[in-house]
């Protein structure tokens, strides 16, 4: 039987078709539509608010064809840390079989049957980035002839230019790993089953972990490097990730590595800068520097431009203000309303001898400053 989400997401499908807005009503999701398919996907603020609805839990790139209001593509639904709900606890975790692997940093695949062939959607759409990618590569390097079209592959995407910027890197490594696959009646495939169609259609797979209980990753947290951690996975569908520390840490750092949080900091005295920058990972370092001085020459650029007009056009009206006092004041604000309104802090703070660089700072926009290909 469906997820009752599922079924919520086809009622409304056969209320709304198309209308993508109607969706919204169904909780923190938003639907995009593809041609006579939607996908549906949560938002931010399912995260932030961390109560998920049924609707919300099951739209992780739930593919709709609203014509006939059926399944297209039915990716894994949401699914959380260990501790992170009360289901997830180490207490309150299913007896019976489970399984393990390795969890890999990149991006989600879901496969779906496009007209012009096998495609991959994103979690977030059906033209991210890594979508595009993850279609080319998939036609190029793998053969799904016989795969019944009532099954889902689903992959993690991993391959060095990846805009979504994951924190772990892979070297050269160009790969669809298939992590899942799921039928349309909610059938979830276990690693046995994936090991089939991976040798089928010449798929890697996560490596697996044999442990005897889950609680045996517990100490394996604190002291494995260079992986994300491991996918617990139950008899009855219920996933679970268990995250290493190293992991969480550079994770953290990662999150900070952003244009907006190195604008912050070098808003703050060099000294906080250097310690920033060196606590971080050389992979980092070298992001953090590349962001710093891609603000720091558009500041250069703007500062420059300020001070041409003002020690151009606007240099006499200051000569004025120094020898004469309020009423030249008034004549060098004239000039500048007149000409140059959308710069008069900046003109009047350089009239009163202050550094402008803070202000360009913190009124920089930092959109334009992102380098090509960043995440969308």
């Amino acid at each position: 039987m469906l997820h009752p989400g599922i079924q919520a997401i086809l009622a409304a499908v056969r209320a709304h078709g198309p209308d993508t807005q109607a969706y919204k009503a169904l909780g923190n999701i938003y639907a995009a539509r593809q041609d006579d398919l939607l996908i549906f996907n949560y938002t931010p603020l399912a995260v932030f608010g961390g109560m998920w609805n049924d609707v919300e839990l099951v739209s992780r790139g739930l593919i709709v064809h609203w014509p006939t209001a059926t399944l297209r593509a039915l990716p894994f639904p949401k699914f959380f840390n260990l501790e992170e709900r009360p289901e997830t606890r180490l207490d309150a975790l299913p007896a019976g079989p489970f399984e393990v692997t390795e969890k890999l940093d990149g991006s989600l695949a879901i496969l779906f049957r496009a007209t012009d062939g096998p495609t991959i959607a994103t979690r977030g759409g059906f033209i991210s980035p890594q979508a595009r990618w993850a279609t080319a590569h998939l036609r190029a390097h793998h053969d799904l002839t016989g795969l019944p079209d009532d099954v889902t592959l689903l992959f993690e995407i991993i391959y060095p230019d990846n805009p979504e910027g994951p924190v772990l890197r892979y070297g050269a490594t160009e790969e669809l790993f298939l992590i899942g696959a799921r039928r349309l009646d909610g059938h979830d495939y276990g690693y046995d089953e994936l090991e089939r169609f991976a040798n089928r259609y010449a798929f890697r797979l996560p490596r697996r972990v044999v442990v005897a209980h889950p609680h045996e990753l517990l100490p394996l947290r604190a002291t494995e490097k260079n992986i994300e951690g491991w996918v617990v996975r139950f008899a009855n569908g219920l996933r679970v990730k268990v995250k290493t520390e190293d992991y969480l840490w550079l994770q953290r750092l990662a999150t900070e590595c952003t244009p907006a949080h190195i604008r912050d900091r070098l808003l703050l005295d060099a000294a906080s800068w250097d310690e920033f920058l060196l606590n971080l990972p050389d992979e980092f370092q070298r992001e953090a520097g590349a962001h710093a001085a891609r603000i720091l020459s558009s500041v250069d650029a703007e500062e420059a431009r300020l001070r041409a007009i003002f020690s151009g056009p606007l240099a006499p009206y200051a000569c004025d203000v120094a020898q004469r006092g309020p009423a030249a004041r008034k004549a060098y604000a004239l000039a500048v309303s007149a000409t140059y309104a959308a710069d008069a802090k900046y003109l009047f703070a350089l009239l009163d001898g202050k550094d402008i660089r803070p202000l360009l700072l913190r009124a920089l926009e930092l959109t334009a400053l992102q380098p090509a290909g960043a995440s969308e």
